[in-house]
């Protein structure tokens, strides 16, 4: 699937009194074009709670000459000059949406009926900025906006949106736009000014302001947090694991879903072991899953840089290696698209929605300083007696560092940046091991293909082996100042 296009926008007011100024001559060497106005009626699409728009994202029903009608919008990133979106576009007649749309929001939905909320119907006027070669650097719209649900009217307003890949082009457009009487908005979609105060209101996903550190805040907010944040991260990253265009989508899904049983085994003993044990089961399926084509992701990126290494004559063998180890990852892709797909799956997110406002805790009301430090320690313990023990493997001591990582990460409402840096520490040394469980997986990953492979492609496995532990070597041997940096006596002391 090619990638779709990304929307890189700033809003802007202006007066309904006030003309549109020319853009002739604001970015150099540019010329304008002006087309002609268009009507565009476009019909939204939400839960009666208002989940997506509230949550950054559109689901729309728009007719437009050249385009799919059902399109949806998904904020990918934001900063101080406007916000990024991914746009997608399906075919479909008007009604219910098509699914192909709503798999792109049912983890934002979590599976709730969709219904038409507002009906906009915009008089647009675009003016397109074109360089001296032809190519379009932005295009300007001044929109006139009426907003109705059902037959009510909702709202009238103007606005204009500067749409432009180009920070600098656009920063200068919005600049001479601003000199002209208009001024800056909040950003905030056409829908949202026009559903009014119950579309400003934060998503259901979103984490309330965070307080001063404080170690007499209870227990279950802080868990409840810990439990809502990595949800918010798997649903972020929900439309991107599916569309499958970067993998650090599917990398930042796993990461959450990996995060959320690994918080709920480390709180174990403050929380009820049944509900918490529940609720890790009912997260392996999709955490295996998330796994398992990752892994096959980090080793076809090693697999293609290695084999660009190879000598010339061993690259045809190498190339047939990368494709069988893609044909794995397409197969690995179908069983996750499977899981995203079964009705389950926003039961689940739901699940883990209300688990995370009203978690199990034995005692809810316990300070999290006291009541969780002991927990942070006896991570800290776990990850102390593996490093140590002669007989650890170094895949044992990160699995033990990351949840000590994850644990110092969750306390940071009761501790604040002593927590933080403990964090970070952990992380420092889950990446140097990271490395060498890399290159042991590879190493198994190769041994378990020799059986099915050719002798050029078997003659290749051997050469990537070898690098494999050469790489394996330098982690082991960046190990031991790893480890001295980690178990610093001063990244805990808060924790006495």
């Amino acid at each position: 699937m090619d990638a779709p296009p990304e929307e890189s926008e700033v809003k802007l007011d202006l007066h309904p009194a006030v003309d549109l100024p020319s853009l002739d001559g604001v970015v150099e060497g540019t010329k304008v074009e002006v087309r002609p106005e268009q009507t565009l009626t476009a019909t939204y699409f939400d839960t009666e709670d208002l989940r997506l728009v509230r949550a950054g994202v559109t689901l729309r029903h728009r007719p437009e000459e050249g385009t799919d009608p059902w399109q949806v919008k998904v904020p990918v990133r934001a900063d101080a000059d406007g916000t990024t979106r991914l746009e997608l576009a399906f075919p479909g007649g008007p009604g219910r949406p098509p699914v192909a749309a709503r798999r792109m929001v049912v983890a934002t939905s979590r599976g709730a009926d969709l219904r038409a909320v507002a009906r906009l119907v915009t008089v647009r006027r675009t003016t397109v900025v074109r360089d001296a070669d032809g190519e379009v650097l932005a295009e300007v719209a001044d929109d006139e906006v009426t907003a109705y649900r059902a037959s009510r009217l909702l709202a009238r307003f103007r606005e204009v949106e500067v749409e432009a890949p180009r920070r600098k082009v656009r920063r200068a457009l919005a600049d001479h736009l601003v000199q002209a009487g208009a001024s800056p908005t909040d950003g905030a979609p056409k829908l949202v000014r026009a559903l009014g105060p119950d579309a400003s209101m934060p998503g259901d996903l979103e984490l309330p302001p965070a307080s001063d550190p404080d170690p007499s805040v209870p227990v279950a907010e802080v868990v409840g947090r810990a439990l809502l944040a990595d949800l918010g991260r798997m649903v972020r990253h929900d439309p991107g694991t599916r569309l499958d265009l970067d993998i650090e989508q599917l990398h930042q899904m796993r990461v959450a879903t990996r995060r959320l049983r690994t918080t709920l085994r480390t709180y174990g003993p403050v929380l009820d072991e049944a509900w918490a044990r529940g609720l890790r089961e009912d997260l392996r399926e999709l955490a295996g899953v998330l796994g398992e084509v990752r892994d096959l992701d980090v080793l076809l990126d090693r697999v293609r840089r290695d084999v660009d290494g190879l000598d010339e004559a061993d690259r045809p063998a190498g190339e047939r290696l990368v494709a069988l180890l893609a044909e794995q990852r397409r197969a690995a892709r179908d069983r996750l698209g499977r899981v995203l797909d079964h009705r389950d799956h926003p039961v689940l997110l739901e699940r883990v929605r209300a688990a995370a406002l009203s978690p199990m805790v034995l005692e809810p009301d316990a300070p999290a300083g006291p009541s969780l430090a002991p927990l942070v320690t006896a991570a800290w313990g776990k990850v102390r007696t593996a490093a140590t023990s002669p007989e650890a493997h170094l895949h044992d001591v990160r699995l033990r560092i990351k949840r000590l990582r994850y644990a110092a990460e969750a306390v940071q409402p009761a501790f604040g940046a002593p927590a933080t840096r403990l964090a970070e520490a952990a992380g420092d040394a889950q990446d140097v091991l990271g490395g060498h469980q890399d290159a042991d997986v590879a190493i198994a990953a190769y041994r378990e293909l020799l059986p099915d492979v050719d002798g050029e492609v078997a003659f290749v496995l051997g050469q990537l082996t070898q690098r494999a532990r050469r790489r394996r070597r330098r982690a082991e041997r960046a190990w031991p100042d790893a480890w001295a940096r980690l178990r610093r006596p001063k990244l805990r002391r808060f924790l006495a």
